[in-house]
């Protein structure tokens, strides 16, 4: 199985281009599988939800609240993998002597010891002072900081991927996003170079996955996280509809950005395409998103020369729902009423919710669930064939006192953590004056 995270892919963008023909795989899946919206919760904040999908709980149980918590000398520290207060998925398979791949996931850093490979997502800041702007990057792997990859005889065949990409990277943004026809303003190239990190982080993800999709065999489960249809969404929704903004982009500037979005979608669909050719023809896969997107600041100036102190015309704060999109051998091809191409938003039902992930897949792999979860197994997408209601009796939980025991985030600093906390807190992301999340 390979499941396919995609952080703020939202319908309303996605449907247009499935009517165009601009999303291929995702419509291939769409017609042999099952899809719909996929409920999401409050906050919508990356490693929340994230976590939420890796648990099938609740943050109450699985601890991570946001993106930094109080710290005991009265500061703040970076929540890490160790304040996670129960097992993830890829913890409950290791268990069950199941292989797994975990590529890019939120709250992963550093590393745990699973049957598999983890490479991390590692938050860190020292790229550029993004000053305010609520321009927060996710995490990506880093060369020369330790305890990114497990086994960590894997590490230097990682880096060696991300090395690869870095060195190609103005080829590989030309080739999702063409040229830029004019020069940009510093609003301009403040979101424009905030893109590029993102594609550099996704990219590498990517290939590594690739990479270790074409081992034999491959893992049990593959968990992929792309994070760059949130970052285009956040950053260029006003250039995709300027109609809707008091103060729109001039023409200049939409002819740099005004396809931005759409591109890294049509970019996300080959990516989706690239891990199906690497993988065995009956995987499963799964395509999620932790949420939708709409526009926002509808009022703002955006002044290309003088920025605002939000510069983000595209937000989730009202946590629309997500993406969901299933298709393989197992599951249900969806009784659809027309034609992917022809499909509008309405025609879309609930699927289930962010939380019910962890448990349908543990449910496909007759692994038990947890009763401590607070998700369920979506049974409405299989084959009759698959009886998915013949499951082992579930556990009370899945957490051992021995696991809990370990779970002991003092130690870890992530790093450059302290710039980290800065840039979070000039941002807004923490703090009294917290805005919206990523």
């Amino acid at each position: 199985m390979v499941l396919f995270a995609v952080d703020g892919f939202e319908w309303d963008v996605a449907l247009p281009l499935l009517a165009e023909g601009k999303l291929p795989h995702l419509a291939g899946l769409m017609q042999r599988g099952y899809y719909g919206e996929l409920e999401t919760f409050q906050p919508t904040a990356s490693p929340v939800i994230w976590t939420s999908v890796a648990t099938g709980k609740g943050l109450e149980k699985h601890g991570i609240r946001n993106f930094a918590k109080p710290a005991s000398d009265g500061g703040e520290r970076l929540f890490n993998n160790r304040d996670r207060q129960t097992k993830a998925i890829w913890n409950i398979l290791s268990d069950y002597d199941r292989t797994v791949a975990t590529i890019g996931w939120w709250m992963t850093y550093p590393v745990e010891e699973i049957n598999g490979v983890m490479v991390a997502q590692t938050n860190t800041v020292d790229q550029i002072d993004m000053k305010a702007g609520k321009n927060i990057w996710k995490g990506m792997l880093r060369d020369g900081v330790p305890g990114q990859v497990f086994p960590v005889g894997r590490e230097e065949e990682m880096l060696a991927v991300l090395r690869r990409v870095e060195a190609e990277m103005d080829e590989r943004s030309e080739a999702i996003f063409g040229e830029l026809e004019h020069p940009l303003a510093p609003l301009d190239r403040r979101l424009w170079e905030n893109t590029q990190w993102s594609l550099r982080a996704d990219a590498t993800y990517l290939e590594i996955a690739r990479k270790l999709l074409g081992e034999q065999p491959p893992a049990d489960l593959t968990l992929v996280y792309f994070g760059g249809p949130d970052v285009v969404g956040h950053r260029f929704w006003r250039y995709m509809q300027p109609d809707l903004y008091r103060f729109p982009p001039n023409a200049e500037q939409i002819a740099n950005f005004g396809n931005t979005i759409r591109d890294y979608y049509i970019y996300t669909d080959q990516a989706l395409g690239e891990l199906m050719a690497a993988s065995p023809p009956e995987t499963t896969f799964f395509v999620v998103s932790d949420h939708g997107m709409r526009p926002v600041n509808f009022k703002s100036r955006f002044n290309p020369n003088a920025p605002p102190a939000n510069i983000n015309s595209g937000d989730h704060r009202d946590a629309p729902p997500g993406i969901f999109v299933a298709a393989g051998p197992q599951i249900l091809p969806l009784a659809a009423d027309k034609p992917v191409a022809e499909l509008v938003r309405r025609d879309l039902t609930p699927v289930g919710s962010v939380l019910d992930i962890a448990p349908t897949l543990l449910a496909m792999m007759r692994i038990p669930l947890g009763a401590d979860m607070d998700g369920g197994v979506l049974s409405q997408i299989f084959r009759a064939e698959a009886d998915i209601s013949q499951q082992p009796r579930a556990l009370a939980s899945h957490d051992t006192p021995e696991f809990l025991a370990d779970r002991d985030p003092a130690n870890v600093l992530h790093p450059q953590e302290a710039e980290r906390l800065r840039q979070l807190r000039s941002l807004g992301y923490i703090g009294d004056d917290a805005g919206e999340q990523e």
